[in-house]
């Protein structure tokens, strides 16, 4: 959940759904197959599928609903746009770095899922059930 209008989730077939904010008939079936998926507040979302490959949701902007980005995640998490996160199946950590054709910088460490906030907060958790702030500074 990004905010409280932007909520998305995969259930364990791979579906994706998005909430229509109607808890009347809540949830819409997105086209695509993904294992994690983040939501932020801006609307943007991202996920990866159960073979690493990461994609950008973009079914409000163009006809295809996900865009793939080069690289292999495992979990994701996405605070706003420019704020997305995830960790490989390796436990190596990864920030984007808003440029599709170089997308992922790697951050020192090693975790098994992973948490992002709007304001830059970003949470994980390694394989041995740790939990870790990230405190290292974000570009901008």
């Amino acid at each position: 959940a990004g905010s409280r209008t932007n909520v998305w989730g995969v259930n364990s077939a791979g579906n994706i759904y998005r909430y229509t904010n109607n808890d009347a008939n809540p949830w819409v079936q997105v086209p695509g197959a993904l294992t994690d998926i983040g939501a932020a507040a801006d609307g943007t979302v991202w996920g990866v599928n159960s073979a690493g490959n990461i994609y950008r949701y973009t079914g409000d902007q163009e006809s295809g609903h996900w865009k793939q980005i080069s690289g292999g995640l495992k979990a994701i998490s996405a605070g706003s746009r420019t704020l997305v996160w995830g960790t490989n199946a390796g436990g190596n950590i990864y920030r984007y770095a808003n440029n599709d054709a170089s997308p992922w910088a790697q951050i020192p460490g090693a975790l098994t899922d992973i948490g992002a906030g709007v304001d830059g907060t970003v949470w994980g958790v390694n394989s041995a059930g740790n939990i870790y702030r990230y405190t290292g500074d974000l570009p901008g």
